[in-house]
């Protein structure tokens, strides 16, 4: 049977009644209970829980939606009891359709008041939400309009307005709905944010089980990401000792506790434990966790850098000079004698030069190994800088005690040594100065040990001097003769001698046995330095050296002598050459064969004319090397001579295939005659050998003159046949030379 419209309209237009069949509102409220009939009168959702147990009875599908979960799983749930004992009822209504009754029912709505209750509903983990429900209570008074007293209840009905409830139903549905999804948000960003924290973030549980931890503190504990959940810090593998003990401190006592630990594999953390409360109760343990080994490592590399060298290990001066005052604090109250040696690498320039810087590390590397295996158990060896270093003996019985110790260091830099793929030569200079109980301070012992260092070098390197009080103000003068050997460089003070050299066979002059027409000069380099008068050359070249002018200086050198010859040959048509030292560095250099060939081509000087002359320690220093720009030279057409030989070391295999040819005998060999002349003899004997001419110096007497010539040497200079000249009186010495054949 359809059901047929009601005309409501027609009805009230006919004066009609109510139909006496239908049940007034009152008569309808009482057959129903009340919550009953709200919970059948409610289309969206109505949900009832017991205050007694809290069990959820009846639940519609909009209850479903609104919590997340079915119906099946949110009926016969029970809430927690202090919800229940709070709300003894909990009615979430979308929708609410309830008829008071029509204008016939005899019944008017006297007064009514809205009350507004706020119930939480706490839902299990599974459904992982909390719902507040926003109930609007509205109490209405419904009296009879035919009442013979007046006015008077009839019946005070708890119900839901129609309208009040459809209206904030709704409204807090879409709050829930944008609170969730801002909820969510916030949520989904929180860990974005708290997994990208370069900081490791964990949370325990009261039974110190894992709740909750980021990616970072995962890569610390060696933790997966996921699965972690429930484990205890027992079962991490690189958990430190102190992890499980902190955790169960901070639960014992509520404070938190910051520390450093160390793991098993050797990391460093820098740890952050505290209580996580809720409502004023403990229930978890929170921890932030970083990892400070890297930081640790550079901290600690850069206060090492600080103190240490970095090529080497070694402390560096910095070090050196803290631990000798330490030293020499302790001297004053022991009474022990402090030592101080200052080693310098000779040539060392050199082989950095030619064989580039990482050669010269690792001869500098090679040193610092070497030294370290000689000196005593409890002295200091430290690299202060360059090929400079430096020994501490903080107690010593003697100055004998010390030098022994310098001369161990010595010997052993005398072997080879590898730089790069190169076996090299090196020898060690060494200053001794040690100081007794409270009389010097570490700047003055250190000063003492450097003029010491330098005395070695002027006495021919490769061995130990002990510094001499004396000198004490060299130190000072040698500083001064820097700055005045730049300006004699730069403004052409350093001038050229000529020393001549003549030919042993051929006529006699009047009055001299045995040499025979001047075949040309030794050019050396001179400086009179204005003021201070003449500085010799075993001073200002290696001063020269170790400043870097020693290239500028020897292409002045290379140049003035070449035109002097130059024009002195064309002055006397004699075929006269010029012999020019060249020094280790100046070998060593890239743009040697350059120089060279500059300075033949502006002067006009013809190659065969020019002898270059290197010393035998210099040659041996670095074989491979000297051979190449030897050969270079040679190539050229001038000559090579090996100036001071037999002061050296050379191999007789070496020296049989080196291009060389001259060898110019050092004139120790010469004071022995005419006397002892067995040495001399040998070494002309093994020039023929290897069919290089001899040119032997130091010739000052009569005699020693008649013995070189009588053991065939070739060549001779020395004060007995000329010093060596000035360019003014070199030239007048050529020009009173007799008459001899002419060039061409």
């Amino acid at each position: 049977m359809s059901a047929q419209p009601r005309d409501t309209g027609a009805r009230r237009a006919a004066g009609a009644v109510a139909d006496p069949r239908r049940p007034s509102v009152p008569q309808r409220l009482e057959r129903l209970e009340p919550l009953t009939c709200l919970a059948l009168a409610v289309h969206a959702l109505a949900v009832q829980v017991q205050a007694t147990d809290g069990l959820i009875t009846p639940i519609t599908g909009a209850a479903a939606v609104l919590t997340g979960l079915g119906v099946a799983g949110l009926c016969g749930w029970r809430s927690p009891t202090s919800v229940a004992a709070r709300a003894a009822t909990i009615i979430v209504l979308g929708y609410l359709l309830m008829a008071l009754g029509d204008e016939g029912s005899g019944y008017v709505l006297l007064w009514f008041f809205v009350v507004v209750a706020v119930y939480p509903l706490v839902l299990t983990p599974r459904a992982g939400r909390l719902v507040a429900v926003v109930v609007p209570v509205v109490y209405l008074l419904l009296v009879p309009l035919d009442a013979a007293d007046g006015p008077a209840p009839v019946a005070l009905v708890r119900a839901f307005s129609l309208g009040l409830i459809a209206a904030f139903v709704h409204a807090a549905a879409t709050a829930y709905r944008a609170a969730v999804a801002d909820r969510d948000r916030v949520l989904a960003l929180l860990d974005t944010f708290v997994d990208a924290a370069p900081v490791g973030l964990g949370f325990w549980g009261p039974d110190l089980r894992y709740r909750r931890l980021n990616v970072a503190m995962a890569a610390l504990t060696g933790l997966p990401v996921a699965g972690h959940l429930g484990l205890t810090a027992a079962e991490v593998t690189r958990a430190t000792p102190a992890l499980a003990l902190n955790l169960r401190r901070v639960l014992r006592s509520g404070l938190p506790v910051d520390g450093v630990e160390l793991t098993a594999d050797g990391r460093e953390w820098t740890s952050s434990y505290f209580p996580v409360r809720l409502g004023g109760m403990t229930i978890g343990v929170g921890a932030a966790l970083i990892d400070i080994t890297d930081q640790r490592q550079s901290a600690r590399a850069l206060d090492r850098s600080g103190t240490h060298d970095a090529l080497t290990g070694l402390p560096n001066r910095v070090l050196f000079r803290d631990r000798l005052e330490v030293a020499l604090a302790l001297a004053t109250r022991t009474g022990a004698v402090v030592a101080v040696l200052f080693c310098d690498v000779d040539r060392f320039k050199v082989i950095n030069d030619s064989l580039g810087h990482a050669a010269g590390d690792d001869l500098l590397r090679a040193t610092a190994d070497r030294l370290a295996a000689v000196i005593r158990p409890g002295d200091t060896l430290a690299r202060l800088g360059g090929d400079e270093f430096a020994v501490l003996c903080a107690s010593v019985t003697d100055v004998a005690e010390a030098v022994a110790v310098g001369e161990r260091a010595c010997a052993v830099l005398r072997e080879p040594l590898r730089a790069g793929e190169r076996l090299v030569t090196s020898t060690l200079s060494v200053g001794v100065t040690i100081c007794l109980p409270g009389e010097q301070d570490a700047t003055e012992l250190l000063r003492d040990a450097d003029v010491a260092m330098y005395q070695a070098k002027d006495a021919g390197r490769d061995g130990v001097a002990v510094f001499d009080p004396r000198l004490r103000s060299s130190a000072h003068e040698r500083f001064e003769l820097h700055g005045a050997l730049r300006r004699a460089v730069s403004e052409g003070e350093i001038t050229v001698a000529y020393q001549p050299v003549l030919a042993l066979a051929g006529p006699a002059d009047a009055g001299e046995l045995g040499p025979g027409a001047v075949v040309g000069f030794e050019a050396l380099a001179r400086w009179h330095r204005p003021g201070h008068g003449d500085v010799s050359p075993a001073v200002f070249i290696p001063l020269a050296e170790d400043l870097g002018l020693i290239h500028a200086l020897g292409d002045q050198v290379l140049r003035a002598a070449c035109a002097a010859v130059r024009t002195w040959r064309d002055e006397t048509g004699r075929p006269l050459t010029v012999a020019v030292n060249l020094s280790a560095l100046q070998l060593a250099e890239a743009a040697c064969v350059d120089r060279v060939v500059a300075a033949l081509a502006d002067t006009g000087l013809p190659a065969d004319a020019l002898q270059l002359e290197i010393t035998e320690s210099v040659l041996m220093s670095d074989v491979e090397h000297s051979t190449g720009q030897l050969a270079a030279l040679r190539v050229l057409g001038l000559r090579v001579a090996i100036d001071d030989f037999g002061t050296g070391y050379s191999s007789l295999a070496y020296l049989r295939d080196l291009p060389i040819d001259i060898l110019k005998i050092d004139q120790s060999f010469t004071r022995r005659l005419p006397g002892d002349g067995e040495m001399l003899d040998l070494i002309v004997r093994l020039a023929r050998a290897i069919g290089a001419t001899t040119v032997v110096e130091g010739v000052e007497t009569r005699e020693q003159l008649e013995t070189v010539t009588r053991l065939g040497c070739d060549e001779a200079q020395g004060y007995y046949l000329s010093r060596p000249l000035g360019a003014d009186a070199a030239a007048a010495y050529v020009h009173a030379l007799r008459a001899a054949p002419r060039i061409g």
